[in-house]
This record gives structure tokens, sequence and C-alpha cells, in this order.
């Protein structure tokens, strides 16, 4: 991963032992932070594709929708 130039800030919250425990192994020799901060991209990416994957089964419907309408109204005089 290469450096950049960005500037974070810090963020704390109480979690259980158990919970801290796992990510630390989790993340193995990768700085803690560094480890989150990879795994809220990764999530952020599996729900951005999640969202293009609903938004352009809507897209195909309504085009289906209109397509089928346009076909109707041709057969109608055309």
């Amino acid at each position: 991963m290469e450096a950049d130039n960005k500037q974070f800030g810090s963020l704390t919250f109480r979690a259980p032992y158990e919970f801290v425990e796992e990510t630390k192994r989790m993340a193995g020799d990768k700085p803690i932070s560094q480890y989150l901060r990879e795994a809220v991209r990764e999530k952020n990416e599996r729900e951005m594709a999640e969202r293009i994957r609903f938004l352009s089964r809507r897209l195909a419907q309504e085009s289906a929708e209109i397509a089928e309408e346009f076909d109707d109204a041709a057969g109608d005089g055309l």
C-alpha cells in the first residue's frame, strides 16, 4: 500500500475484550489502525458494490417498463 498525504483523526470506542482480542489476532503483524482502516475500506467497497447492483436492477426494471409502454403505444397506431 502506497503512503499518501491524507491526515487522519482518531476514533475511540469501547468494545468487549473478546472483540478486541479477535481484532488484534486478525490484524496480525499490521498496526491495528492500518488494519481497521483497511477493514472499513473493504466494508465500504462491498456496500458500494451492493448499492450499484441494486440501482442497476432498478434501472433495468424501469427501462423494461418504459420499453413495454412504448411497444404498447406503437402498436396502437403505427
